[in-house]
């Protein structure tokens, strides 16, 4: 026989006070009160459906290509502005990344959270490929400013020396006494 009365009531509130426990912004299980004094709250916590698997794969798969795209920069970028503008696209790689792997997991959509998280790291990688060697972690120097050299005319050992170029590394002074 089913039970019914004063015990199923009681069961039935503590089951609700665990339930607000353990999802405080959700309403759905809470009876709605209406407010004694009239005031209503300001704002309340809503939570948004997960977006639809066509979005989610359209924000993964721009994430992506854009990955893909970087490889085949056309421009060079070794220093000054054509480096701020590689560096900007890097960085909307990395956002790009970061968006798709957003919405994928919000989407509970494994796959595409794969491919977003290998976007960001595919982003991360590139900015080390630039950032590294220009402040000393790499074996090769690089530097992030391009040096003007004097006018052709000035220069008689390299007379296309006016060009601008990447700073020179400088070499140590023992290695200079070796060659000599």
């Amino acid at each position: 026989m089913a039970r019914t009365g004063k015990d199923d009531h009681q069961e039935a509130v503590v089951v609700d006070q665990l339930l607000r426990k353990l999802r405080p912004f959700d309403r759905t299980y809470v009876e709605e009160r209406e407010h004694v004094s009239g005031v209503r709250p300001f704002s309340r916590v809503r939570s948004r459906p997960p977006l639809r698997p066509a979005g989610v794969w359209a924000r993964v798969t721009l994430g992506f290509l854009l990955g893909v795209a970087l490889t085949q920069w056309p421009y060079a970028h070794a220093c000054e502005k054509p480096l701020i503008l590689y560096m900007v696209a890097v960085t909307t790689v990395l956002v790009a990344g970061l968006w798709g792997a957003r919405a994928s997991w919000r989407s509970r959509m494994g796959l595409a959270h794969i491919i977003a998280l290998g976007t960001i790291l595919w982003g991360l990688t590139l900015s080390a490929q630039e950032v590294l060697p220009r402040v000393g972690y790499a074996k090769t120097r690089m530097s992030w400013r391009c040096v003007e050299r004097q006018h052709a005319g000035a220069n008689p050992i390299r007379p296309g020396a006016d060009r601008i170029r990447p700073e020179a590394p400088s070499v140590a002074p023992f290695v200079l006494a070796e060659v000599r």
